[in-house]
C-alpha cells in the first residue's frame, strides 16, 4: 500500500517560510493499493496539487474514492479546486458522515442540509463560489456513511465516530495484508487522559480498540498537553494522549499531524524530539507535505472480519423518525444549550425532574437516550442512571445515558451505567456532535437487532441454491420470497421504505443490476429483513435501545 500525503496543516492553510519544511496545505492523503485502487482521505486545500498530479498523466477513465472525515472548512475547502471533479472522463464515489434527519417542526432550520451532497454543495453557492456543484462534468456517486463498514474494491473500509464538535468519522482501510488508520479531528472523551494523567476512559478504550495493530496510524495531535486546558472542546488531540493510546493499540507506525497553523517547522522537531525521548515505542514522525510512504505486505494476512458487520451505508431514515430524548438537567447554562442543541437537530425532548419519574418516562416515551446530570450533594445522577438500568434491565441494548458534570467519574459511572459524559462547560456544536452520534448508532442498533431476529424466525428463507454461475465472478443465486401483496394488488408494507431505498440506492450505484445473481442475492436479505423488522418500524413498537458502542 502506497501513502502520500499532500495537506498536513490543521484549521486554515498557513503557507510561507516557517512552515515551508512540513506544508502549509490543509488535510488531504492519497492511498493507493497494489492493485491501484485510489482512496483520497479528506480534501483539503492540499488536494489541489493532488488533482493537477492526477491529471498530469492519462486522467481518461480515472476513477477514485474520496473520504470525507467531516465538513469542517479545512478538510473540503479543495473540492472546489481539485480538477478531476471537473473532467468529464472521470468518475468518483464521495463517502462522509450522514447527519440527522432535521424536523423543521420541532424548530430545525429547514436549510439544514441531511446529506453529504447538500453539505459540500453549501461552500459552491452562488454566493460563495462561480461554480457549483453541480456543474463538475465528473460521473459523481454520494455516499452517507453511519458506523460499520464497506467495500471499495480490494479495500476494506472501517468508521467510527470521533470526539469532534461535527460528526466526524475516523476511516480504517485494510488491503494488501496492511492497516492504516485516520482519525482526523479528534479530541480525548476524558480531560484527564488528555492531560496523560489516570486510566484510559471507556470511550477513549473503544478509540483504541479501533486503531488497535495497525501498521500506520495517522492522528490528529493540534496540541501539547501544556496547551490543551485552553483549548478543551476545540476537537483536537495533545500530542502526548495520541502517544499513549498508539501504545495501547500497538500500532507499527504514528504520523501526527493536523499541525496547529501558529507551529512552526522549528517547533514541530522539538516535538517530535521531545515524544521520541520518552516513547521506544512506536515509529512516531510528523507527517510532511509530499512525503510518501510504501507499507509492505503481509502474505497471508487478509482484513479481519469480525463476525457480521453492519453495513455503513445502510439507509436508516425511519429508525430516525419519532425519535425522543430524556433530559434531567437542571443547570441553567447546560440546560440552555442542550434546548439549543436538540431544537437544532430537530429532536424530541422530555423533562425528568426526579428519579421517581424515570420508570414512567421510560414506559410511557421509550426515548433513545437520556442525558443527565451529576452534581453532588445535590444532585446525584448516578443514582439516576442506576435507576434507569434498574428499569432496563431487561434491554438487550441498553439506553445510552449521557451525564452532564464539571468533571468525569469513570469508577463511579461504570458501576452506574454511564454510557459518556459531557463536561461542563460545553458549547452547542459539542452536544449537537455527542447527541447526534449517539441517535445513529442507536438507530444501527436496532437495525442489527431486527436483522438478527429475522434471521432466527425465518431460518429457510435465505438458503441458496448452487446453480452454474454465469460467469466465473457471479456467486451462486439465491432464491427468496417475493414480498406480500395487500388487496390491491400493491406490495405490502413489510417492504419498508428503508428496503426500498436500499434497492434503489444498489441500482443507482450500479453495484448490481436488477438481473445479476449478485442482486438477487441481496435483494433476498433485504426483503427478509423487511418483513421481520416490520413491528419493529413502528414508533410504538421500537426495539430495546443500546449502550454498547463507543465515540
Amino acid at each position: 500500500m502506497r501513502i502520500q500525503f499532500w495537506g498536513t496543516r490543521g484549521s486554515i492553510a498557513t503557507p510561507g517560510p516557517g512552515t515551508a519544511r512540513y506544508g502549509g496545505n490543509t488535510s488531504c492523503v492519497e492511498v493507493r493499493s497494489a492493485r491501484g485502487t485510489l482512496v483520497v482521505i479528506d480534501c483539503g486545500t492540499g488536494a489541489r496539487a493532488l488533482g493537477r498530479k492526477l491529471m498530469s498523466g492519462d486522467a481518461n477513465g480515472l476513477r477514485g474514492n474520496l473520504l470525507i472525515s467531516h465538513t469542517h472548512w479545512d478538510h473540503i475547502q479543495g473540492i472546489p479546486f481539485f480538477e478531476p471533479l471537473f473532467a468529464r472522463s472521470t468518475e468518483w464515489d464521495i463517502f462522509g458522515p450522514k447527519a440527522l434527519n432535521a424536523s423543521p417542526a420541532l424548530g430545525a432550520s429547514p436549510d439544514l442540509g441531511a446529506s453529504l451532497r447538500e453539505a459540500l454543495a453549501g461552500q459552491m453557492q452562488y454566493d460563495y463560489f462561480p461554480v457549483t456543484l453541480d456543474e463538475c462534468r465528473a460521473r459523481i456517486r454520494f455516499h452517507d456513511l453511519v458506523e460499520g463498514s464497506f467495500d471499495l474494491d480490494d479495500i476494506k473500509v472501517s468508521t467510527r465516530y470521533l470526539n469532534h464538535p461535527a460528526l466526524t468519522l475516523a476511516y480504517r482501510l485494510e488491503a494488501d495484508g496492511v492497516t492504516v488508520v485516520y482519525a482526523c479531528d479528534h479530541e480525548p472523551h476524558s480531560h484527564t487522559v488528555a492531560l496523560d494523567e489516570g486510566e484510559l476512559a471507556e470511550q477513549d478504550r473503544r478509540h483504541v480498540e479501533f486503531v488497535e495493530g495497525a501498521d500506520l496510524l495517522i492522528h490528529d495531535a493540534q496540541y501539547t498537553a501544556e496547551e490543551y486546558p485552553e483549548k478543551i472542546g476545540w476537537g483536537h488531540s495533545p500530542v502526548e494522549y495520541v502517544v499513549n493510546v498508539s501504545r495501547h493499540a500497538r500500532v507499527k507506525r504514528l504520523a501526527l499531524t493536523h499541525h496547529d497553523p501558529l507551529r512552526e517547522d522549528g517547533a514541530i522537531d522539538r516535538i517530535i524530539a521531545t515524544v521520541r525521548q520518552h516513547a521506544s515505542s512506536p515509529d512516531i514522525f510528523a507527517a510532511f507535505e509530499g512525503q510518501v510512504l510504501e507499507l509492505g505486505s503481509a502474505r497471508g494476512k487478509s482484513p479481519a472480519r469480525r463476525g457480521r458487520e453492519f453495513d455503513a451505508e445502510t439507509p436508516i431514515e425511519p429508525e430516525l423518525s419519532e425519535q425522543s430524548v430524556l433530559v434531567g438537567v437542571t443547570d441553567a447554562d447546560a440546560s440552555a444549550v442542550l434546548c439549543e442543541a436538540l431544537r437544532a437537530e430537530g429532536i424530541s425532548s422530555q423533562t425528568l425532574s426526579n428519579v421517581d419519574m424515570a420508570g414512567t418516562l421510560m414506559a410511557k416515551e421509550r426515548p433513545v437516550l437520556a442525558i443527565l446530570e451529576h452534581n453532588p450533594p445535590g444532585i446525584n445522577g448516578m443514582d439516576t442512571s442506576r435507576e434507569i438500568r434498574r428499569q432496563t434491565k431487561d434491554d438487550e441494548q441498553g439506553l445510552p445515558i449521557l451525564m452532564v458534570a464539571e468533571q468525569e467519574d469513570q469508577h463511579g459511572g461504570d458501576a452506574a451505567g454511564i454510557t459518556d459524559w459531557l463536561i461542563k462547560p460545553f458549547t452547542v456544536a459539542c452536544a449537537r456532535a455527542k447527541i447526534s452520534a449517539w441517535l445513529l448508532r442507536t438507530a444501527c442498533q436496532s437495525i442489527q437487532m431486527g436483522d438478527a431476529a429475522g434471521r432466527e424466525h425465518l431460518p429457510g428463507a435465505m438458503e441458496a441454491v448452487h446453480a452454474e454461475p454465469a460467469n466465473a465472478f457471479d456467486e451462486p443465486m439465491a432464491l427468496c420470497p417475493l414480498p406480500e401483496k395487500g388487496a390491491d394488488g400493491q406490495p405490502s408494507e413489510k417492504f419498508s421504505d428503508a428496503d426500498k431505498s436500499a434497492l434503489l440506492w444498489m441500482y443507482g450505484r450500479e453495484i448490481a443490476a436488477f438481473d445479476t445473481p449478485a442482486f438477487s442475492s441481496k435483494v433476498g436479505e433485504i426483503i427478509v429483513r423487511a418483513a421481520a423488522g416490520h413491528q419493529r418500524m413502528r414508533p410504538s413498537t421500537m426495539p430495546p435501545r443500546f449502550s454498547g458502542q463507543g465515540a
